[in-house]
């Protein structure tokens, strides 16, 4: 099978990197491009990637790593290269830190203390632009929310730039990025309001660009900042 997932591995610790490549090494599809000890290291890293023509599909990251640390190199990874995918690999499952990681742009934040094959299936999820979290992790990213009753949500005004200027999310939107904030999918979410699917992914795609954030798991990160969560 041709390899087409191209991983960059980045932590501090030799034999977790070294352990993590063997690993990975196993699977037909994936394909270690590049390891690095922290994130100062990870940037120069990539950077040299794409000048050589074999840019990373995903970074692995750890958290805590001495320079600069997982949450720092996230954020700015993401927003030197955007199509960059990002899974947080780490022993740290406290709550602050799950949600400044999905924060900064990471598609998943998964404990060391999975299986292998959790940790495989993350990896080929995150390189398709999706996110993947574990229950574990779930429950601390996301406050828990009763479905809202559709016109029933209050209005919310969105601060678009600097000037000032603001936009008003329609009822509809309202009620779509309630249930998104829950991690309901588009099947869901057209099950509950009545819709077509297609017609639910033309309003996520609205949704995100009003937030202006990358993906679904930002987008409920920010409802939570608005008090929808």
């Amino acid at each position: 099978m041709t390899k087409n997932i191209q991983i960059l591995l980045v932590d501090d610790q030799m034999l977790v990197r070294e352990g993590l490549r063997r690993l990975l090494e196993l699977e037909p599809d994936f394909e270690i491009v590049g390891t690095a000890t922290n994130g100062a290291e990870a940037l120069t890293t990539v950077e040299r990637l794409y000048a050589q023509g074999t840019p990373p599909a995903v970074v692995l990251l750890d958290i805590r790593m001495p320079g600069m640390d997982g949450i720092t190199a996230t954020r700015r990874l993401k927003e030197r290269w955007p199509d960059i995918h990002i899974v947080i690999l780490t022993t740290f499952d406290d709550t602050e830190l799950i949600q400044a990681g999905l924060q900064a742009g990471a598609h998943s934040y998964l404990l060391k203390d999975h299986t292998p094959e959790n940790l495989a299936q993350t990896v080929r999820v995150a390189a398709r632009g999706q996110v993947l979290l574990q229950p574990d992790i779930a429950s601390k990213a996301f406050v828990p929310l009763p479905l809202p009753v559709p016109g029933n949500i209050p209005p919310v005004a969105l601060s678009i730039d600097s000037t000032g200027y603001t936009e008003q999310l329609s009822t509809r939107e309202r009620e779509i990025l309630a249930l998104l904030a829950q991690g309901a999918s588009n099947r869901l979410i057209a099950e509950r309001l009545y819709l077509r699917e297609g017609t639910v992914k033309n309003y996520v795609s609205t949704i995100i660009g009003k937030l202006h954030v990358q993906d679904r798991t930002q987008v409920a990160l920010k409802a939570r900042e608005l008090g929808i969560v």
